[in-house]
């Protein structure tokens, strides 16, 4: 499957890390009180009297729908390229998020080239979809003295209700797939899942992923959003769009790519500080199969399409930090390798999946 080749020498890449928040503590019954009157009333002519006691218990709290389920995050990154680069871009980048959901056309920046890594490809492609095709930065005169401008290249408010709707629809997805008790592993799969049973390969766009071909395609024809909003896409779309519902919902995802021929990407998920990946592009299947060979990969799996062509997607300059791991050797779920998904048991800790006509388990703790 080709990867994209963007316009411009703009380099693509992605990014991104969850933030969560942490769940209200619930109420208990122990501040429940107990009132109970004197045994003996005074001024009373009838026989001693005793009042039964009363207890009064609060009531059940009501659940609040964002404890369960996963609201927008529109500073949501993978902390592997969090760490990857310095607080000065990060810190840019969320101001630029800002700015364009207020519908601002400048945001705080600490210098030129932050302001250029900002627009550089994948951090919007990637973390912020709508705007990548849809915004105009400067690279002449864009940047001045700590603020970076840009335009747009839609009605601001098209832009903004755009993006309204984006976010519902994302957020839809989530509440429709996962919760927040879900483990990371279940969030992993069902999301693949999900992918597998919505989400299409794109031939034309692939034919036209050269840069002869796309400088004749109108903007946003193709991109992370459109695969969204399409539901159709090519392999860095593909995987772009996996990892960003992943990072919404507190997974650490990136996109990773290997070399040979035209170039391929997919994913890069950590669980529990461990390394695998996964790639939904490979994993689609039009007659309707659910392969996990594609699902929690090693290297060593990867190896024999990718050799030692294979690196995590950067932006517009090398990692300044390049001691990040983004090791996969652990292979306790190469057992699935050579099945289809079936179910799902979260209570039991149950995958069930098919090989060959039988139906096998594989049982996971987390």
């Amino acid at each position: 499957m080709k990867k994209r080749v963007f316009l411009a020498a703009l380099a693509c890449s992605i990014l991104m890390c969850a933030c969560g928040t942490n769940k209200p503590e619930a109420t208990t019954d122990e501040g429940a009180t107990t009132a109970v009157t004197e045994e003996e009333s005074e001024g009373t002519d009838s026989d001693d009297e005793v009042l039964e006691e009363v207890v009064s218990v609060p009531d059940e709290p009501e659940e609040k729908e964002d404890d369960l389920y996963y609201t927008f995050n529109p500073h949501a990154c993978p902390k592997k390229l969090y760490d990857a680069y310095g607080p000065e871009e990060w810190e840019a980048f969320f101001n630029l998020c800002d700015a364009l959901r207020a519908g601002e056309d400048s945001f705080e920046c600490a210098n030129r080239d932050v302001y250029e890594w900002c627009f550089s490809g994948g951090p919007l492609n990637d973390l912020f979809p709508l705007a990548r095709f849809t915004i105009t930065p400067d690279f002449i005169n864009g940047y001045s003295d700590g603020k970076g401008h840009f335009s747009y290249d839609i009605p601001v408010e098209e832009f903004l209700e755009k993006q309204a709707a984006f976010e519902e629809m994302v957020v839809d997805i989530l509440k429709e797939n996962v919760t927040k008790e879900f483990t990371d592993f279940e969030k992993c799969i069902t999301l693949y899942e999900y992918m597998v049973d919505n989400y299409t390969y794109d031939w034309e766009e692939c034919a036209n992923n050269n840069f002869e071909a796309m400088e004749k395609l109108p903007r946003g024809t193709y991109g992370v959003y459109r695969t969204f909003m399409d539901k159709t896409g090519i392999c860095d779309d593909l995987s772009a769009v996996y990892d960003y519902l992943l990072v919404q919902c507190e997974v650490d995802a990136v996109q990773y790519e290997g070399f040979t021929g035209d170039g391929h990407a997919w994913s890069y998920v950590t669980l529990d500080g461990t390394g695998y990946f996964i790639d939904p592009t490979w994993g689609l299947d039009e007659n309707g199969n659910h392969d996990l060979t594609f699902f929690m990969m090693t290297e060593a799996e990867r190896e024999p399409d990718f050799g030692d062509r294979m690196a995590p997607v950067i932006y517009y300059y090398e990692h300044e930090n390049t001691d990040i791991d983004f090791s996969a050797n652990d292979d306790k779920y190469e057992i699935l390798h050579n099945g289809d998904f079936v179910s799902l048991d979260r209570e039991q800790k149950i995958l069930y999946y098919n090989v060959e006509g039988e139906e096998r388990e594989f049982h996971y703790d987390a």
